[in-house]
């Protein structure tokens, strides 16, 4: 009888945490790939680093890259609002992605939201998804 409970224990915690889903990735630290920016795939121009952002562990800073420039700013983050501030990019021209880069700036100042899903960091303005990133 002591035997056939200890292994249905055992079978119930296995199982048990079978169920619980794994935590989140954080924000900070990780490196996000940009894989989809307004419903669009994104692409990686050629010999260009792939658009990205870092969030920093030690402060509210970040840097990454539109695809075409690189990329710093600082954020803000509460309960409900999330906001970029001072977005600095290198403006040297590319001649591919420039459409692509530009929108990834306009995204950066709407946005006034993010979720983490899983490994997907999403950003929204209001309702509306605006641009998703994965980690790796």
């Amino acid at each position: 009888m002591l035997k056939s409970f200890i292994t249905l224990l055992i079978v119930l915690l296995f199982l048990g945490g079978c169920f619980f889903p794994e935590p989140p990735t954080p924000l900070q630290n990780t490196h996000w790939s940009l894989v989809e920016l307004r419903g669009k795939d994104v692409r990686k121009a050629y010999n260009k680093p792939e658009p990205h952002l870092f969030f920093h562990v030690n402060d509210k800073s970040l840097h990454g890259s539109d695809g075409c420039h690189q990329l710093r700013a600082e954020y803000t983050q509460d309960e409900e609002h999330f906001s970029f501030t001072a977005i600095v990019s290198s403006q040297i021209p590319c001649p591919e992605g420039m459409e692509q880069a530009r929108t990834f700036l306009e995204i950066l100042t709407k946005t006034d939201r993010i979720e983490i899903e899983g490994d997907e960091l999403i950003f929204y303005h209001a309702d509306e998804e605006l641009a998703r990133f994965e980690a790796p």
